[in-house]
């Protein structure tokens, strides 16, 4: 699938409105303010707001300025569900952008349990090294042996040695025992499917949920930790912390909340990746969350409210 071209009008003190798709997103990247005669008199210096509704929550988008800042370079990306524009009272307002698929990506992971036990069989193995000829190790007490029976005749040398040879390999192949549940055991591997997002957003199920499913609007309970891509944790509520509650899609989190928890069932566990300007961009948090900075977060859905 590849990306369409968006264009949509607002009319003079008017609305707008847009359904975003499922499986899409909305990248809106342009608003020109269209002057023409204003009751009668020229344009002047007046200043523009475009509004945008999504469910319940209403944000300016930017603001156009006759005759100075007319256009508007814009970064906005919007998931699917019906959006709402609002312009000028006196001139239509246009906004371009494009229509983008949500691309999937799906890759085979080896599990850790069976990477352990390559490494685990990978130990056993040098052990075994040192000690792969059987016959040396015991060489020092055939030593031993042999300067307390010197008297005892060629024929009695040869049939202690056969038993020693039967005997000596016993120590390598109880390695061998112990280190071949482990070689016959083949990697098992699961696919992991990762969600790419246009605006640099991704996320994967750690843990398929079998409840309900979030969408806009609903109250979300959940738990959850964030971290920096440093692996410095910066919040949490797990294990056992009180759930935080919000609306979803209401601006009450950050976008890449709003966005990426979109589907997420009941029980189920999400990571996200979500890049600066989904989180908290240039300001940062403090101390506590650098400017700029890719947030890592683990969400855990307990309940829909």
């Amino acid at each position: 699938a590849t990306m369409e071209f968006f264009g949509l009008t607002i009319p003079p003190n008017g609305k707008a409105a847009f359904t975003v798709p499922e499986g899409s997103v909305l990248n809106v990247s342009n608003a020109t303010l269209l002057l023409g005669p204003k009751k009668g008199k020229e344009p002047g210096t007046g200043q523009h707001s475009v509004k945008c509704t999504v469910g319940s929550t209403t944000s300016v988008v930017c603001a156009l300025r006759e005759k100075f800042a007319e256009n508007a370079p814009l970064a906005l990306s919007l998931a699917a569900g019906k959006i709402t524009f609002k312009g000028s009272p006196c001139y239509s307002i246009s906004l371009t952008g494009h229509l983008i698929p949500i691309q999937t990506t799906e890759f085979e992971m080896e599990d850790d349990t069976a990477a352990a036990n390559d490494v685990s069989a990978d130990e056993v193995e040098e052990e075994e090294n040192p000690t792969s000829n059987g016959m040396e190790a015991y060489d020092d007490d055939d030593d031993d042996d042999d300067d307390e029976e010197e008297d005892e005749d060629d024929d009695d040398d040869e049939e202690e040695d056969e038993e020693e040879e039967e005997e000596k390999p016993q120590p390598k192949s109880n390695k061998r025992k112990a280190a071949e549940p482990v070689s016959e055991q083949p990697p098992t591997k699961k696919k992991v499917r990762i969600v790419k997002m246009p605006n640099g957003l991704k996320y994967r199920d750690i843990k398929e949920g079998s409840g309900r499913k979030a969408k806009k609007g609903n109250t979300l309970s959940v738990r959850y930790r964030g971290l920096l891509k440093n692996g410095i944790e910066f919040d949490s509520n797990m294990p056992k912390g009180r759930p935080f509650s919000f609306r979803l899609g209401a601006g009450e989190v950050v976008a890449g909340w709003d966005q990426g928890l979109v589907g997420l069932a009941v029980g189920g566990r999400r990571e996200l990746v979500i890049p600066p300007k989904l989180g908290y961009g240039q300001s940062g948090v403090g101390s506590t969350i650098p400017p700029n900075a890719t947030l890592l977060f683990e969400v855990q859905l307990l309940k829909i409210k």
